[in-house]
Formats: structure tokens, sequence, C-alpha cells
């Protein structure tokens, strides 16, 4: 196999050709390690492997190959969550989800690159410098999972892991023009090590180029595990087979202005413009309401909760490693998380436990009258790469690292506090030709509402034969 049929093939039709023996395994293994080749010079996504002793089961992507993000353990390879505290670690077991990808034959080849901790939208981490936008390289690939994302849209993987905390699947899908899919909470395992992350933020998956690719994999990977806080149950019946049917007249709500921080450009609102009549000439009805979001009370929430979550994982990892974070061995904002969390007190959490549930069920009441909300993924397009800097001297104020955070992304981070799955698609682009995305939100435990839509949406107005700039071939 070439790599230009490898990097026209999402991972569906790749596990097809293997199953029906058109091209072997190591084949399409070799493929994958020249396309990574290839672009990894100027995307600088990769932050170990490729891993000559990569072995996967024999489930439906039997042999598809695959990037792991830099947060997630798997036994015996090396992590550091793209920090310089933690360089030179190994993970010394495995995650569910990393035996589940495993499990469904998926072939972990790298792991790809976060910022630290996984607490920036952009991934530039000081420790190894920024990815960069296959789409134009001098533009971040967003984050936190920007190194699978730079990737997959240059067609070097065809899918690859990310998790979502505030938009780290959605934001880089709708900056590389990928499908961005987070799952409801619970639908995915996020342990053994972790129980319930603090928030219950951080949902884990994937991204993909396809719609189908992200059906299948969420078929495969999802279901409880012994132990797990929310304890839910697979669908009834297989998603990917379900795509092609008719979801009925839906009712979707659209919102385009921003909750804070940057207002919606033109392009970004267009785009949702675009897609709202789409969904009308395929019989949905569509209806501008904004969802019932308190941004000043959001905002409270998440400056104890995010500070919360990356001292959390910061902190606990450092101490397995036998090391203390420091001004030398972290960035300026997470020692500032670490130094706010230390303050925080049980009635703090207590009050943002209190303001989740709140917006958990406001959201849930709005999405039981509408079965879809529609939006911008991001107002604007991606910045350049390295912008907003982690380690900038302003972040040692909390406050304004978490202003400057959402300013970027506001509408991602309501699904993540709510609970409910929520999709990026690539169905805009701006002037200068980079992609912008479109998001759909459904109810929670509703991804096959929101797949089927999604589905609809991809064959209405097709993406797949846009290349990037860097692109494998």
């Amino acid at each position: 196999m070439d790599v230009s049929d490898y990097a026209a093939c999402d991972a569906t039709a790749l596990a097809e050709l293997i199953a029906a023996r058109q091209v072997s395994a190591a084949e399409v293994r070799q493929a994958a390690l020249q396309a990574i080749e290839q672009v990894e010079p100027e995307l600088n996504a990769v932050v170990s492997g490729p891993f000559e002793d990569a072995t996967a089961g024999e489930g439906p992507f039997a042999g598809v190959p695959f990037g792991v993000k830099d947060t997630l353990w798997e036994r015996g390879r090396p992590y550091d969550f793209g920090s310089r505290l933690l360089e030179g670690q190994v993970a010394a077991l495995d995650s569910t989800i990393a035996v589940r990808f495993r499990a469904a034959g998926l072939l972990s080849l790298v792991r790809t690159a976060t910022p630290e901790f996984g607490g920036n939208f952009d991934t530039a981490p000081v420790l190894r410098g920024p990815t960069r936008n296959p789409w134009d390289p001098t533009r971040s690939p967003g984050g936190s999972s920007g190194g699978s994302a730079a990737l997959v849209a240059a067609r070097a993987l065809p899918i690859a892991h990310g998790n979502d905390g505030a938009g780290s699947i959605r934001v880089p899908a709708a900056w590389c023009g990928l499908v961005g899919l987070k799952p409801s909470r619970g639908r995915t395992p996020i342990g053994p090590l972790v129980g319930e992350a603090p928030g219950g933020l951080p949902h884990e998956f994937a991204l993909s180029r396809t719609v189908r690719d992200a059906a299948g994999l969420l078929d495969a990977v999802c279901g409880p595990a012994p132990g797990d806080h929310y304890y839910v149950t697979r669908p009834a019946r297989p998603l990917a087979t379900r795509l092609g049917e008719d979801p009925c007249r839906l009712r979707i709500a659209m919102h385009t202005r921003s909750y804070w921080g940057h207002e919606t450009g033109g392009e970004q609102r267009e785009a949702v413009e675009r897609v709202a009549r789409c969904l009308e000439g395929l019989g949905h009805s569509v209806e501008e309401e904004p969802p019932p979001v308190d941004a000043e009370a959001f905002r409270a929430l998440h400056l104890v909760v995010w500070p919360w979550l990356i001292a959390t994982i910061a902190t606990a990892l450092a101490a397995m490693a036998g090391r203390v974070a420091s001004a030398e061995s972290v960035e300026t904002a997470t020692l500032a998380c670490i130094r706010r969390a230390r303050k925080t007190g049980a009635l703090d959490i207590s009050t943002a436990e209190s303001i989740r549930n709140a917006e958990s069920r406001q959201l849930g009441a709005f999405l039981d009258r509408f079965d879809l909300l529609l939006s911008p993924t991001t107002p604007s397009g991606p910045p350049l790469a390295g912008v907003p800097a982690h380690d900038d001297a302003a972040y040692a104020d909390v406050e304004r690292w978490i202003d400057d955070f959402y300013a970027v992304s506001p509408y991602t981070p309501i699904a993540n506090s709510t609970g409910q799955p929520s999709i990026s698609l690539p169905l805009g682009a701006t002037e200068d030709g980079l992609p912008a995305g479109v998001m759909l939100t459904a109810q929670t435990l509703r991804e096959d509402v929101l797949l089927q839509v999604a589905a609809q949406l991809e064959h209405a107005m097709p993406w797949i034969d846009r290349r990037p700039k860097v692109s494998a071939e």
C-alpha cells in the first residue's frame, strides 16, 4: 500500500481492506509510518514513538494505525503530560480506554502532543514548543488534543485519541477540519486511576475524519467498567448501524452569540446559518433561541473546578514520581492553579457543585424542548501557534488565565459541565481557507440523534475531499 492510497482512507475503509485481505496490516502500518515521517517535521505533533512493539486485538478496527494523546496511560510507555515535571516517566498500568482501543484492533503507533496537563486551547508546552496546524503551519491546531488533531488532519493517521474537559476534542476538530465527538458523561470510561475528575469535566474519546469512524469507535469502546461512578449501559443497538436511519423531524435551537469573551466572527456565524438552512432543507425545524447559560455563575464554577483539576493532576502525578512542582518545573498557569487549589475549601467546592447542578438542570430542560442545539464551535479561527502562552507571566493571576482561556472558546465548555454529548463538524471555512467548525449538542445519552444528524450533514455538505497544505501523499 502506498502512502497516497493509505491517506485516502478513513479508519473504516482501512479496516475493511485489511479484513478482505486486499492489503495486509503490515503494509498499512508501513504506509502509516511513512506518512508520519512525511508530515512530522512541519507539525511537531509526535512526542514519542513510533513503537515497534505496538500490538492490537482483532476487533472491528483490526490493524488500523492510531495515536494516543500523551495524557492517557499505556502500560510501559513514556508519558509526561507535556510537562518538564514528569519528564522520563513511564506508565505502570493501562487506562481502561487504552485497553479498549487495543481490543478494538487499533494499533497505537505514537503518542501525541498536548499542552501542559491539557490546560490550554493551544498546544505549545515549554517542554517541546508549538505543534502546528496542517492547514497553515503558522497557526495553532488547537488544544489540548492538538497533536492528535494535526496528525489526523494531515492524513498521517486516520483516527487518534483525544479527551475533552472544556472543548479539547472539539476545538482542535474545528480548527483542523475534523469530526470531534465528546460523548455523554459516563459513556466512555476514565479509570481505573480516576474515579471522577474534579467537576466531572473530562471525557475520553477520539478525533476522526468521518462520522462513521466516530460512531464505529464509540460502539467499540463505550460501556461501563467495574467501579465507574457513572454506570452507563451500552446503546441497545450499535450506533454505526443507525447512521442511515431517518431521525424524523427535529426541533433545533440555534445560537451564535458568545456567552463571554470574543464576539463570534462573521465567518463562523455564517457557517452556522448555512448549516441551519441545510437542516431545514432536510426537514428539520430551526429556531433562534439561546440556551439558559448564566455566564457569571459559569465563570465562578470554573474558577474553582479548573484550578482544582489542573492541580490534582499535577500534584498527584508529581507525588508518584517523587517530585514537587515549582517555577522551574511547571508553567506559570499551572503553578497558579496549584496555589489557587491549595486555598480552595470545602464550601468553595460545594458552591461550585451547586452551580454545576443548576446549569445541568437548566440545559437539560432546554434539551427536552429542543432535540439539538446548533452553534459555532469557536467564535473565531485558529490563532498563531503558541497563543495564548501558558507560561506567560500574566497567568500568575488565575482569573486572567480563566478569562483568556474561555474567551477563545466560550461555546464548548458548557457540555462538559452539564454532561451532554456534543460534536464539532467541519462545515465552514474562512476566507483564507482555514476550517471553521459547527457544533451540535444533544440531550444526555442521545448520541444516536447527534450522529444521525451529523451523518445527514456529512452527506449534504461533504468535506472528505478537502486537504490541508501539509498532507501525507
